[in-house]
């Protein structure tokens, strides 16, 4: 799927945006609790991780796309951020006051407008950028992990080792006050996104990662980061979302 997108610079012109998604039951798992958005039409896309067991987790990432789905066209970035946090936190009430249970559900979603891009995240679900060949990680976990080395309980080393460290300690649905972190900057032809949920990021390392979205097509670097996969014996369900813009 592409899309044009209107770049400011000193002399306007338009840049391809095409992108790619799927998604990948692991094997240790009866059905799969992963879902996507990839709408370029509207420019967002999005990757949710369902948390809660059984059709909890499943029930949560799909109302989180469906609800994402009702996003109106924006006039500004800032807009388009606004909007998106509120369907989020529409089904953060949603999933509390339904009959859900203890349903949550991770969530990080990429947005573009007028030549930036915004990253919205609750959650262990990234958002990678890949500009002049160096991989970035535009979102930062919320794990038991994440937290020991923010607070410095722990080295990187140490927190490798961390029992139960991957437990995510933020998720739309996890609580009354939805969390939401935000990053945004500036778009760069060229520039090569990937959203994903942890089932991805567990199995494939970054330099990996960084490799894939490599590839000419934003079609190509998906499907052979789902064939990587296959060779790392993933449990956990993978989801992958790939955004390309055109140009060097």
């Amino acid at each position: 799927m592409t899309r044009e997108l209107m770049m400011p610079a000193s002399r306007e012109s338009a840049v391809a945006v095409e992108s790619w998604g799927l998604t990948i039951k692991g094997h240790a798992r009866a059905e799969n609790q992963d879902a996507f958005l990839n709408w370029p039409e509207h420019l967002l896309w999005s990757v949710a991780d369902g948390v809660g067991g059984g059709s909890q987790g499943r029930e949560a990432s799909r109302l989180l796309v469906k609800n994402l789905m009702r996003t109106p066209e924006p006039p500004s970035l800032d807009a388009h951020i606004r909007n998106v946090r509120h369907l989020l936190e529409r089904s953060n009430l949603e999933l509390r006051q339904g009959a859900h249970g203890d349903a949550a559900s991770t969530i990080v979603t990429l947005l573009i407008h007028g030549g930036r891009a915004a990253c919205l995240w609750s959650g262990d679900s990234r958002c990678y950028l890949r500009r002049g060949g160096i991989l970035y990680q535009c979102t930062r976990d919320h794990t038991l992990r994440q937290r020991a080395i923010d607070r410095k309980e722990l080295t990187d080393h140490e927190a490798r080792r961390m029992v139960r460290g991957n437990v995510v300690t933020n998720a739309v649905g996890a609580g009354d006050v939805l969390r939401l972190d935000t990053a945004n900057f500036p778009l760069r032809r060229g520039d090569r996104f990937l959203l994903c949920s942890d089932g991805l990021s567990n199995c494939i390392s970054p330099a990996a990662l960084s490799a894939y979205l490599g590839r000419p097509r934003a079609r190509d670097a998906a499907l052979g980061m789902a064939e990587a996969l296959g060779g790392c014996g993933h449990s956990d369900d993978a989801t992958v979302v790939t955004v390309f813009l055109s140009g060097g």
